[in-house]
C-alpha cells in the first residue's frame, strides 16, 4: 500500500512540475488562463476598416507592454468602430492595466495590430454599444450593465 501511495505522490508531483513549467513558459493565453507576449505577424500602419474582425470568433488582447499580459475576448463592431468588452468591468485585471497604459496589441487570427484602447464613458455611446453587444451575444441589459467597453483605434 505504501508503494502505491508513493507512486501516486510521485506522479502527482511530476504533473504539478510539468504544468508549472508550461504555465511559466506560455506566450498565448489558454482558455481563461492569461498569457504573455503574443506570437504572430505584426501589421504596421493604420487600420481604417475593422470589418475583417467579423470573420473571427474573438480576439486576443495584449496589454501592459512593460510586462505583457494577454487574454482572449470577444469583439464587437458598431458603425465601423471596433470595441472589446471586459465582462467583469473594474474587477478585470487586464482592463485595469489598460487604464494605466492604453497602448496594446490586438491579435485577430494570426495577425497582430498595435492599437490604443479608450474606455467608453459617454452615456449615449455606452448605451449604444451595450445594446449592440446584448443583441449580438443574447445578453440582457442587466447582464451588460457591469461590462466595460473599450474603443479600439489604430496607432
Amino acid at each position: 500500500m505504501k508503494n502505491i501511495l508513493r507512486s501516486i505522490a510521485v506522479v502527482l508531483a511530476l504533473i504539478v512540475v510539468t504544468l508549472s513549467v508550461l504555465y511559466l513558459n506560455r506566450s498565448d493565453p489558454w482558455a481563461i488562463i492569461p498569457g504573455k507576449r503574443l506570437q504572430g505577424e505584426e501589421v504596421a500602419g493604420p487600420i481604417d476598416d475593422w470589418s475583417f474582425t467579423l470573420q473571427h470568433r474573438g480576439v486576443t488582447n495584449e496589454v501592459r507592454p512593460s510586462d505583457p499580459y494577454s487574454v482572449n475576448t470577444s469583439s464587437l463592431l458598431v458603425d465601423g468602430v471596433l470595441y472589446i468588452p471586459s465582462g467583469h468591468g473594474e474587477e478585470s485585471r487586464w482592463a485595469q492595466f489598460l487604464l494605466e497604459d492604453p497602448n496594446m496589441r490586438l491579435r485577430v487570427g494570426t495577425k497582430i495590430y498595435p492599437v490604443r484602447a479608450t474606455l467608453v464613458e459617454e452615456p449615449a455611446q455606452l448605451k449604444k454599444v451595450r445594446d449592440a453587444y446584448g443583441e449580438k451575444y443574447s445578453r440582457t441589459p442587466e447582464e451588460t450593465a457591469e461590462f466595460w467597453f473599450f474603443q479600439i483605434d489604430s496607432r
